[in-house]
């Protein structure tokens, strides 16, 4: 983790601020490109694939320390760390070549399945066909587009949802990608819109064929898992805080700083405690969706405490308090599922809320 750190301090953070305005192709894909040469993309790839293999605290600090620094490296690296849905490819010989090209960061696969998660008809379907699978439709949020080799999507076929692997490469015909989507935030992550027509997909690249019930399971397995990029945010605006009370010696701003490193702490161990290990016990889902929304509400708080210790000049794009404060809010939608949307908002109208 030391050269995380180091690329977090002495690259990411100084230069955050033109990440966030710039594009892909500026520092937000320099930044990518230095996690995977460093071998991070290959964090949760097993060793046996030339992955790093590390556990679950690992992973979740790495996650928060990236987003600390610049929160749209860390969304689009993260978009990116696509490894776990090949750990169960039926292809031996495919699932090895992926996964240690993945660990080696030669090559950058992206994902395109929140669609799935919709109520209203699907968007991308898939039927079976002689040697694979035919697939159409819109997914309408796919990010680090230019930066792809391929991506993970997920299609409904029946009464179950299929994941295979797109390759970009020989599917130009069949893959549209539309102009990259204006986002208020995270616009550097090249997130677009991609159409598919009969989009032919060989069995040697399918990942799984689950039922639809599986994802609903996967979401409830993983509350507390997307704690870490709110964090990072709240971790990213207490750094900011002990830097400007060092620059007007105002020991007060100080006192607000440690007093968000109380509740990040709180924060993350709660979040570490009532993992996906826990999900089999009455108390879980009631303590995860807890610990999921005071998070997202936490990166606001302590972004609003940043935004209002500058003043004015917070609201310059040359300044760090407005991107915090923007990055805190797209987190509060980040693998939005309904009890996620339904505990954030009775957290939010709660008279305990700004004190979580």
């Amino acid at each position: 983790m030391t050269r995380a750190q180091e690329l977090a301090d002495d690259l990411f953070r100084p230069r955050a601020q033109g990440a966030d305005q710039g594009d892909i192709h500026g520092q937000v894909g320099d930044n990518v490109k230095l996690l995977a040469e460093a071998g991070y993309f290959g964090l949760s790839i097993s060793t046996e694939y030339g992955g790093l293999g590390a556990d679950e605290t690992t992973r979740r600090e790495y996650a928060e320390l990236i987003a600390s620094a610049c929160g749209v490296t860390a969304f689009v690296q993260q978009q990116l760390h696509a490894g776990g849905f090949f750990g169960g490819a039926p292809d031996e010989q495919f699932r090895r070549e992926m996964l240690t090209q993945f660990a080696a960061g030669e090559k950058f696969c992206g994902v395109a399945f929140a669609h799935l998660r919709r109520p209203a008809p699907p968007t991308v379907t898939a039927e079976r066909v002689s040697g694979g699978y035919l697939v159409n439709g819109v997914a309408p949020w796919v990010t680090g587009w230019s930066l792809l080799d391929g991506f993970t999507l997920g299609a409904v076929m029946g009464d179950k949802h299929l994941f295979v692997y797109v390759p970009k490469e020989g599917n130009g015909d069949s893959l549209t990608p539309g102009p990259r989507i204006p986002l208020a935030v995270m616009n550097a992550s090249d997130t677009v819109e991609v159409k598919m027509t009969d989009l032919f997909i060989p069995e040697r690249a399918l990942l799984s064929l689950r039922p639809t019930e599986a994802l609903r399971h996967s979401d409830h397995c993983s509350i507390t898992g997307h704690v870490y990029l709110p964090l990072g945010c709240a971790r990213g605006s207490i750094h900011y805080l002990r830097s400007l009370a060092a620059k007007r010696s105002n020991p007060r701003l100080t006192e607000v700083a440690d007093a968000f490193d109380e509740e990040v702490d709180r924060c993350r161990a709660d979040a570490l405690a009532w993992t996906g290990a826990c999900a089999g016990l009455p108390e879980y889902k009631e303590r995860a969706l807890h610990v999921r929304a005071s998070a997202i509400v936490l990166a606001v708080r302590a972004a609003h405490a940043a935004v209002t210790a500058t003043g004015g000049s917070a609201h310059l794009l040359t300044q760090p308090p407005q991107r915090l404060l923007r990055e805190a809010i797209f987190y509060t939608t980040t693998a939005q599922t309904h009890d996620v949307q339904a505990e954030t908002l009775d957290l939010l109208v709660s008279p305990d809320c700004w004190g979580a």
